[in-house]
């Protein structure tokens, strides 16, 4: 049975906070768009086809709370967690009292007395091989009570070492032990009190103490039956060889603080590994800032939560019954679906020293003003993060020029080529950033997609759409080369700086969460001053640009599709050539770009944006993206950068006359300004700069690409379309899902034509060189 493809799409709760290391929202929250209901089925349809993005999601932010979605009992839940290609595991460790409910797969929660709270802990940190996520599920929701409150771990090791040195200097030098007496048969009255027979999952001693052998535990057989064990000695503190971040990643306050019943006492339940006893004072200073920095959420029916056991802690809180919560602990990636993970950026230049991670080394190709402000941004990102590793341009001065922003010991250590093929070749570069002129860009991924480098490439992403589909083809055959033969695989990005200009953030953050009701309306208005001069002038010509609308506009499409989170189905423009390069004449040819045009974008969703770009406006670069939802509106600027929004008072019932003043929403306005480091080293804004974050963090694993290549192909789909219809004077309806990949095709047809308008002939272009810098 074909069932349809859902999406899940960011959203907030109120209770999540932001991680202060700057990662974002804790938890990252998903949910179905506003009015759409989402069945197991499809929950786990879409797990399986979206299972990557889910672990870079949470290994980002630590924890994904998917809200919203149609999830009844233990085998809807086996749906979705099963569709996670990742090994099982073994549950022989766990202390806790469980029920198994799926075999191997899904189990209900700590059935510990409701009554008795449950500490912090990275699930079975006292595991010598512990879960490397834990996914939960509500049932039943509590009336009262009964939450699991999550803390991010990293946040925990700072304070435990800032705070404490000298004793975590000890910790992280001898590791702890866990000292636990189990009992014969199971205590339900206690949190600790499964038995060692279910525990072990055995029946006799000698079985129970083959496991324990093999885990490294040792043990004493009680007079009443009961067996005392000691693990082997584990470390506390770690670091995540994925991301660099040190975690405390142990289960020293659960023990110290939680593992008290009658057969045990907490405070002697953890020792260092030489056998001394643990700072009982500082054990609870760490519980208690775990308790002011927690994150505590109301669970409802459904909700799941999807835990990166390595980075985050949970705990859970007494509750009045009856309360259900489900659990499953999965293994690590299946090799054959996990993907290769750069090294992670350093966290710090000592870590470097030390011989930790190395930086993302970066080849520009193209050194014109745009790969020249991508030199500077990565400068600023630190040595310890990424650095310019090569330039290539087939232009003298153009390298010069970039070499020349470099500081003296990084250009020391800059390869030059001429040839960007060269650049391809070399072991010394991880990634690169294409600057190309637009029509170049196919002829430079050709050649880099196959090299398993990560991309990014600016935009657009082609100069038209049989170019970009093409690249969708290169990447899905590499990817497949990469599943079967073992190849390098690299992330590929679409650059799209305007997407991190800090108002525009703010306003994709106010819209993402759905404070304002449902998006009906974006607006977004360019005033600037006409195209500067590049070589050869190749930005002059449709044929090398795409137009204007591609070249130029492909940001404010790529915008309208993240804010509005739809896919387009009809463009219709009006625009033209009023004032810019008319006077112009280069060889026989004469500039026939847009000056200025209107462009309308109907989006699935029902939502409607506009584009009011004019080039010959003002003498700076000016930019409004206004958001219009059902309960109020969000405005961001720059280069003023600011971000108003408006919570309308009066919604309904409105009478023969405006609202009063004491009925008028007033708006809360947001002053962004970008630091002054960032607004000198580009013309964006700061914008260059966290995009390049976001392409370290995706090539290092740590996030999923957040611009795809079809997002850029789409954007360009829109630009294309919309200079059709300025062409043809018709409404060009657009088939997103319907792409016809095996012969290009464009995907699109245009009302009340029998055929799309043939393009302007093609312009020679005087002395273009092979390879030249963009913009």
């Amino acid at each position: 049975v074909h069932m349809a493809a859902i999406e899940l799409v960011p959203s907030s709760i109120p209770e999540q906070k932001h991680l202060e290391d700057g990662s974002g929202a804790f938890p990252f929250t998903l949910a179905p768009p506003a009015g759409r209901s989402v069945s197991a089925a499809q929950l786990a349809d879409w797990t399986r086809a979206n299972q990557a993005k889910l672990r870079a999601l949470a290994m980002k932010h630590g924890a994904v709370l998917l809200h919203g979605c149609t999830v009844n009992g233990h085998e809807d839940f086996g749906l979705m967690s099963g569709a996670l290609p990742c090994e099982g595991y073994d549950l022989s460790a766990a202390q806790a009292p469980r029920t198994e409910l799926v075999k191997g797969l899904v189990f209900t929660s700590n059935e510990s007395p409701p009554d008795q709270p449950i500490p912090f802990h990275h699930e079975l940190a006292q595991s010598p091989t512990p879960p490397a996520y834990i996914l939960f599920c509500c049932e039943i929701e509590s009336k009262e009570g009964g939450a699991t409150p999550i803390i991010h771990s990293a946040e925990v090791a700072t304070f435990f070492e800032s705070r404490f040195p000298e004793f975590a200097k000890r910790v992280e030098k001898l590791g702890v032990r866990y000292i636990r007496v189990t009992p014969e048969i199971t205590d339900p009255t206690s949190a600790q009190g499964r038995s060692w027979k279910e525990t072990y999952n055995v029946t006799t001693r000698a079985e129970a103490e083959a496991a324990m052998r093999k885990q490294g535990t040792t043990w004493e057989w009680l007079p009443n039956g009961d067996c005392k064990t000691v693990t082997a000695v584990l470390p506390a503190l770690r670091v995540d060889q994925r991301t660099g971040k040190r975690v405390f990643f142990n289960s020293m306050i659960a023990a110290f603080t939680g593992w008290n019943d009658a057969r045990n006492v907490g405070e002697k339940a953890v020792e260092l590994g030489d056998g001394s006893p643990v700072d009982k004072e500082i054990m609870w200073a760490v519980a208690k800032f775990m308790e002011e920095r927690r994150v505590v959420f109301t669970w409802k029916k459904g909700d799941i939560l999807f835990i990166d056991n390595t980075l985050v802690m949970h705990s859970r809180d007494t509750f009045i019954p009856p309360r259900r919560v489900l659990a499953s602990l999965r293994g690590l990636p299946l090799p054959e679906v996990a993907e290769p993970i750069a090294a992670p950026v350093a966290v710090s230049v000592a870590a470097l020293a030390q011989g930790g991670p190395r930086p993302l080394r970066v080849g520009i190709i193209g050194t014109g003003a745009m790969g020249k402000e991508h030199i500077r941004n990565i400068a600023l990102l630190g040595e310890h993060v990424a650095v310019v590793a090569a330039i290539a341009d087939s232009e003298e001065n153009a390298r010069a020029e970039a070499l020349a922003d470099m500081a003296p010991d990084r250009r020391q250590h800059c390869q030059v080529f001429e040839q960007y093929t060269d650049m391809l070749a070399s072991d010394e570069v991880d990634a690169i950033v294409v600057c190309t002129p637009n029509y170049q860009h196919i002829e430079v991924l050709r050649e880099a997609i196959p090299t398993g480098k990560h991309i990014l490439c600016e935009k657009p992403l082609c100069s038209n759409v049989e170019d970009c589909l093409e690249v969708e083809r290169l990447l899905e055959t590499h990817a497949h080369r990469a599943r079967t033969e073992g190849v390098r695989k690299g992330i590929f990005m679409t650059g799209m700086e305007y997407r991190w200009m800090p108002p525009i953030q703010k306003l994709i953050q106010e819209t993402d969460s759905g404070n304002l009701g449902q998006l009906h309306t974006v607006t977004i208005r360019e005033h600037r001053f006409p195209f500067l001069v590049k070589v050869a002038n190749w930005n002059r010509f449709n044929r090398y640009t795409g137009g204007t609308l591609v070249e130029k506009a492909c940001h404010f499409f790529d915008l309208m599709r993240r804010i509005v989170r739809s896919e387009p189905v009809s463009v219709y423009a009006s625009g033209g050539q009023a004032m810019n390069h008319k006077d112009e004449l280069y060889g026989d040819a004469q500039p026939d770009i847009l000056d200025h045009a209107f462009v309308t974008v109907t989006f699935a969703s029902g939502a409607k944006a506009m584009l009011d770009l004019c080039m010959f406006a003002e003498d700076e670069q000016t930019e409004c993206v206004t958001a219009v939802c059902e309960l109020g509106k969000v405005e961001a600027k720059a280069p003023e950068s600011t971000v108003r929004i408006l919570r309308r008072k009066s919604i309904h019932r409105l009478g023969r006359v405006p609202p009063p003043p004491d009925r008028r929403g007033v708006p809360e306005v947001h002053r962004l300004p970008v630091p002054e480091e960032l607004a000198k080293a580009g013309f964006h804004e700061g914008s260059t700069f966290f995009e390049l974050q976001a392409f370290v963090d995706a090539a290092g694993g740590r996030s999923p690409v957040p611009v795809s290549a079809r997002d850029g192909r789409i954007a360009v789909m829109i630009g294309a379309a919309a200079q059709e219809s300025i062409l043809t004077s018709a409404v060009v309806k657009l088939d997103v899902p319907g792409t016809d990949r095996k012969n290009a095709q464009w995907a699109w047809k245009i009302e009340g034509a029998n055929q799309l308008a043939q393009a302007a002939a093609s312009v020679p272009v005087a002395s273009l060189s092979p390879v030249r810098s963009k913009l």
